[in-house]
Formats: structure tokens, sequence, C-alpha cells
């Protein structure tokens, strides 16, 4: 499927949104924590939403974030992006799209939360319907029955979770990340990799701010972690050094893969994203710095990497 996007030798970055709420100063919120990984092969014939909550349980972890990779979806429905109705978000969601029966799930990205009190997931994804089509979009969590071989990738953390709550400057309801009391069993001496978690705002750039936060905190390089979130539009550099210009107002990314590291004196991010349009096109790419602004919200995750030598 593709949209009507072109390619560009030369890109603009896109204007910044124009959100309905007021501008918040803090344009990250960012909590330090520890991330272990962790590769789970989830229950066929399980609900999405109850196999990952049985992955924080197992792990006695507050949240994760990663990835979901292979396998089928017995039953499945997803939105893409659309444009907001007038006076109200800049961006929503499509109707439900029935994925039907028996897709095959390729890759994708998902955040695991709490809403009201109960686990919640945010997953977009690419997958294949059971016609063979190439589809990609936001699952709906309740809606998603889990077939066989859907592996889970996950880094977790036992004191940093996302909750679920509204935003003032999109009037959305979205994750952000928040300090919890770990429990009994993770009192002990800190395991993991040193990491932060993170909920970057809109009309921020997020290859830099991926390169800056690394800076911060004094790191020789990070890895990202944190795959789910939108930005406007997108510019993705080709393999023939073109930059494709993705039409927003708001993409959602599917997945986030890259590594930062020190470059010529300066941290520089190498980040790959696949990205679906609000007319279900489906684009991958290098992400281009200073020119890929998140649009709603983007919950970041990296964590320290190995020095390099």
């Amino acid at each position: 499927m593709t949209s009507t996007a072109g390619t560009a030798t030369r890109a603009a970055a896109p204007e910044p949104l124009c959100h309905p709420g007021p501008v918040l100063p803090d344009r990250v919120v960012s909590l330090e924590t520890r991330l272990v990984t962790h590769e789970v092969e989830l229950p066929a014939g399980a609900r999405l939403l109850d196999a990952l909550g049985d992955v924080l349980v197992r792990f006695c972890a507050a949240g994760a974030v990663g990835r979901l990779v292979g396998g089928s979806l017995a039953e499945f429905d997803y939105y893409i992006p659309a444009l907001g109705p007038p006076g109200g978000s800049v961006a929503t969601f499509s109707e439900p799209i029935p994925g039907g029966r028996n897709g095959r799930l390729r890759l994708g990205g998902v955040t695991l939360g709490h809403r009201d009190g109960e686990v919640f997931a945010h997953s977009h994804a690419l997958f294949d319907t059971a016609l063979g089509e190439r589809r990609a979009g936001h699952l709906i969590p309740d809606s998603v029955v889990l077939g066989r071989g859907v592996t889970a990738h996950v880094a977790v953390s036992a004191d940093v979770r996302y909750d679920v709550t509204p935003d003032p400057e999109t009037t959305m309801s979205l994750f952000e990340p928040r300090r919890v009391v770990p429990g009994p069993a993770d009192r002990g001496e800190p395991i993991g990799r040193r990491a932060i978690v993170c909920r970057v705002r809109p009309n921020v750039d997020l290859p830099t701010t991926i390169e800056r936060l690394t800076e911060q905190q004094g790191w020789t390089g990070a890895r990202v972690h944190g795959q789910i979130g939108s930005i406007i539009g997108g510019r993705l550099r080709q393999p023939d050094g073109s930059i494709l210009v993705v039409e927003g107002p708001a993409t959602e990314v599917m997945y986030l893969d890259g590594e930062v590291r020190r470059v010529d004196g300066r941290m520089t991010a190498d980040l790959t994203a696949g990205l679906v349009d609000r007319f279900g096109g489906i684009h991958h790419g290098g992400l281009v710095c200073g020119m890929n602004p998140v649009a709603m919200t983007y919950e970041l995750a990296l964590a320290e990497s190995d020095p390099i030598g």
C-alpha cells in the first residue's frame, strides 16, 4: 500500500503543530531506572493484554517497552492515523479496521503500562492479512487474540511504569512515565543496564532529543528500546541518499531501531524507523536529525550501551 508522499533530495523540517491546549514547559519527561531485557513466547489463544500482563507479573515489573515479533494473530482490529475534528485534537484514529482472522505479525513496537489501574498496552505493528496483504497500524489491544509463535522482546523496569493520563496540550489520554515503589523482590542490589524512560512532547525533534539525553546521562552510547509514538509526517533517508517526505500531520512509528555513539566528538544517533501514514501507506528509512519532530507523543526508553573497544 502506498501513500501520496514522494521523495526529494532536499527536504525541510515540517511546520510545528498547533495543539488546542496549553504548551507545557517541560517538553521531555525523563526518569532514571534500570532495564532488564527478556524474550518470551506469548501463549496462543490468549488475549494480547492478558499475555503481556502475565509478563509483568512473571518478572515483577512495573512497566515494559519493546517489540512483538513474528507469529500469527488469530483475531485483531486496528486503527490508522486520521485528521482530528475542527477545534479538537490535531490528529486522531480512523474508524476500527477489521484485521480478520489468521493474520501474520511481522514486527511491532509495544509499551506496557496501566490505565485506570489495569494493565494496558500501546502497540503499533506491521502485519499481513489472511489474504497476504501487507498492512500496518495501531493494534486495538482488547481485540487482539494471539495465534502461535508471537514473541515479546521486552525491557522491563521495577520502579518506573507508564500510566495513561489526560494530556491538556493535545486533549488526548496518553502514556506518561511515573516513579513507583519497587516490589520486595526488587529492593536489593540494582540489576540491569542504566537507563531512562521518557515521554517526549509535541514539536520536539526525536533524533536530536535522543542524542541530547544520551549526552546528558554521561554515557558513551545508548541503545533505543522505546518503539512507540508519532512524528509530524516523516523525513526518512533512503539507501540512494534521497529523503522520503511523508505527509502528516501525525504518522505512527511502528518500530525504531538504532544506537547513539560519539562520532567526531559529538553524540550521533543512527536510527531506522518504520512508519504508517494516514492513508495506510507504509514507509521505512533512516530518521533525519532535525527533521522529525514528535506529533502527539513519543514513549522513549534508552539504555546505556557498552563502550566500543
